[in-house]
């Protein structure tokens, strides 16, 4: 989430050297890494600090990536998330389990950060979506030196937990584990630094009195990796979104979508807002359509990605809303087969008449949700993360003179995310 467009960074420097002028020139295209930028290394290394300095009693922090598998005819339909997340408080609770929250009192020295955590996964396609593969609470160490791991022992002698660190072959890549109660998975995941989506960058840096948010998003890059799931063990490689997020304010409701194209291009919308869905307890929606509706947006923002790489384009205005109306959908329905969750219409515009629409056609959902106690027990507040899996529908759309469509872009899949409640 809280993805705003970013200008692109510098262009990555030569990454010839004498040796490599010795070699065969078609060998040394292929092999040569790319090289990144003074200004991608350092937002590289914001990855493994949560800016300890800026917490508050209302502080939550996650690191998270989410894999698009290559499919027949796109990056989809399967999707993956993995997360690590972490909250400020005396106790929470995630997806049921309890947990310590982190202690705004903590020692960190020498770039070590301790804190409580849980890691979760689930695994989804058009048949379903496999939820709670890991949901393991465990105490984290994230290190400066470029590290976050999180690991227990069950009573059988069962590793269970998470760990991302900086790879030591890619530059600025990505190596991560998770293992859990239904399955474990290893992959690595790197960019090719040539661009502002596959390279990290700096989405959001805010720092006020009365708090802030810093993001951390490498928005596209190359997975691969073997996974031991319900399924089945498998070799899946990909396309990858990761985020580090660390907010120093309430958890508030959002709607954001990422959406990806076979030919690479993306497309992107983050959606703060407030209105009546801060009192929401648990997954459902307002009978009333109008009323779900019923939102006003905080600096919204939206941006396309071209596949050539170019610069990305964004958006001056821009809507996500969930499509409640119809016989087969029950708004207060609160078990759902996969085919009983809501689409939705996003529609995204420019000042100079560039446009991009589409029907987000919801195939699976996820869902994860935080409680964290208040007045002593007396009462709570409470946060859902719903993830909608979606393919593009009806997709139309021109950005500098191209004309956007399945047609020109092929198949495009995407996660959308629809957060309600209010973490106080």
């Amino acid at each position: 989430m809280a993805d705003a467009p970013t200008p692109p960074e510098d262009s990555p420097a030569d990454a010839t050297d004498s040796t490599a002028e010795a070699t065969d020139s078609t060998t040394e295209a292929a092999d040569r890494a790319p090289v990144p930028t003074a200004s991608q290394e350092r937002v590289f290394d914001r990855i493994w600090t949560q800016l300890p300095a800026q917490q508050n009693r209302a502080s939550s922090s996650w690191w998270f990536f989410i894999l698009f598998p290559e499919g027949e005819t796109g990056y989809g339909p399967r999707q993956l998330m993995f997360s690590i997340a972490a909250r400020v408080g005396d106790r929470i609770r995630v997806n049921d389990v309890w947990l310590p929250g982190m202690d705004l009192d903590r020692d960190v020295a020498g770039g070590v950060d301790e804190f409580d955590v849980i890691s979760v996964g689930w695994d989804g396609d058009e048949d379903g979506v496999e939820e709670r593969i890991v949901n393991q609470p465990a105490r984290a160490t994230l290190s400066a030196a470029g590290s976050i791991e999180a690991w227990t022992e069950t009573e059988d002698g069962d590793r269970r937990g998470s760990a991302v660190r900086a790879s030591d072959d890619r530059p600025l890549g990505l190596e991560a584990e998770f293992a859990g109660e239904k399955g474990a998975v290893e992959f690595e995941a790197w960019g090719d630094l040539d661009s502002a989506t596959t390279a990290p960058v700096q989405s959001m840096a805010m720092n006020t009195p009365l708090g802030g948010v810093d993001v951390v998003a490498f928005r596209q890059m190359r997975f691969a990796g073997e996974f031991d799931l319900p399924r089945g063990t498998e070799a899946l490689e990909g396309s990858c979104y990761f985020q580090r997020v660390c907010f120093n304010v309430p958890l508030f409701p959002w709607k954001w979508i990422w959406a990806v194209f076979p030919d690479g291009a993306a497309f992107s919308a983050m959606i703060p807002f407030v209105g009546p869905h801060v009192l929401r307890d648990g997954y459902e929606f307002y009978d009333s359509p109008t009323l779900e509706r019923a939102t006003v947006p905080i600096r919204a923002s939206a941006f396309f990605s071209p596949a050539d790489g170019d610069d990305v384009v964004a958006f001056d205005d821009v809507s996500i809303e969930p499509l409640l109306e119809g016989d087969a959908f029950d708004p207060t329905a609160t078990d759902r087969a996969p085919g009983e969750h809501p689409d939705f219409d996003v529609e995204a515009t420019t000042d100079d008449g560039d446009f991009l629409s589409f029907t987000a056609s919801t195939y699976g959902h996820a869902r994860n949700h935080i409680d964290r106690p208040l007045l002593d027990g007396r009462a709570r507040s409470h946060w859902s993360y719903n993830e909608f899996l979606v393919e593009l529908d009806d997709l139309d759309g021109r950005v500098d003179d191209h004309h956007l469509s399945a047609d020109t872009l092929g198949d495009g899949y995407g996660t959308l995310e629809y957060s309600t409640g209010l973490g106080l």
